[in-house]
């Protein structure tokens, strides 16, 4: 007598199961139409509104250059005279000129090559492309050294050259002289002449550094000059398209299920009082 009772009660669980799956085919069935129409609807509004959204094209342009040239882009002694030679001012005052373009700049440097990465957006090409070489000819211009940084690096400069060449002079003399030496030139000779085009060797590198300070950057750091876009990069049409279809097919999903619920809730009459004290708590009639 116990076992069939025991057969009963655990079948009843997964009859309850098949009884629910029926239920949830059974709803998809029933607005299938809605489910499938309904998101491609609103897939293809979203297509056309996409259409008429206003374009937005992209100048990128690459160089050497560290963190701290990216942050003089977005300076306003960069981006002043910037707003100025396109004539965006003679529009808007120089503050508001000056935050459109922040809007429209961005600025990377890679962690691992280096580069720094300029992009600027545009409602056209050619905007985009002159917005950026505006930038870059500006950042040129500030990143050269003022004042009395410039005028101490120049003293530097002036004293590496004067060693590079009494460097050179002094190896050339004693070059001369072991020359003149023969095979009666001594090693101490030998060793100082080496350290003598080791400093001269110093100097030069040095004389290099400081010239390239004072120049600051240039066309010579330009990786990739701007770049003239071709197609716009905003509004992705095929991602709007596809992102709303597919929500408007979970939202879809989910009220046909919700309407559903409330639907057999008010079959039960429990589930149906349960309802009734939600519409008073939230003073729905």
């Amino acid at each position: 007598m116990e076992q069939p009772l025991h057969v009963s009660e655990t079948s009843q669980p997964v009859q309850q199961e098949e009884i629910d799956l029926l239920d949830i085919l059974v709803t998809l069935a029933e607005n299938i139409k809605l489910l499938i129409l309904g998101p491609l609807l609103v897939g293809l509004c979203a297509l056309g509104i996409a259409f008429v959204v206003p374009k937005t094209f992209e100048s990128v342009a690459v160089l050497k250059a560290e963190q701290a040239t990216a942050s003089l882009m977005t300076t306003a002694a960069v981006l002043d005279p910037v707003a100025a030679d396109l004539g965006v001012t003679k529009e808007d005052s120089a503050e508001e000129a000056r935050r459109l373009l922040r809007e429209q700049i961005k600025v990377a440097v890679g962690r691992n090559d280096k580069l720094l990465t300029l992009t600027v957006s545009a409602p056209a090409p050619q905007q985009a492309q002159a917005i950026a070489n505006a930038v870059l000819q500006q950042t040129y211009v500030q990143s050269q050294p003022k004042g009395s940084e410039r005028a101490r690096l120049e003293t530097q400069l002036q004293d590496a050259k004067a060693r590079t060449k009494s460097a050179e002079d002094a190896a050339g003399t004693l070059l001369k002289r072991m020359e003149s030496n023969g095979a009666a030139s001594s090693t101490e000779s030998a060793r100082g002449y080496a350290e003598l085009l080791n400093v001269a060797a110093a100097a030069q590198n040095q004389v290099a550094a400081l010239q390239a300070q004072l120049e600051g950057l240039t066309d010579a750091q330009l990786v990739q000059p701007p770049t003239l876009p071709q197609k716009a990069s905003k509004p992705k049409k095929g991602l709007i398209a596809i992102g709303a279809t597919l929500a408007a097919g979970l939202a879809l999903l989910l009220f046909v299920f919700v309407r559903q619920a409330v639907r057999g809730a008010t079959k039960d009459a429990d589930a149906a009082s349960k309802m009734a004290r939600i519409r008073r708590a939230l003073a729905l009639r």
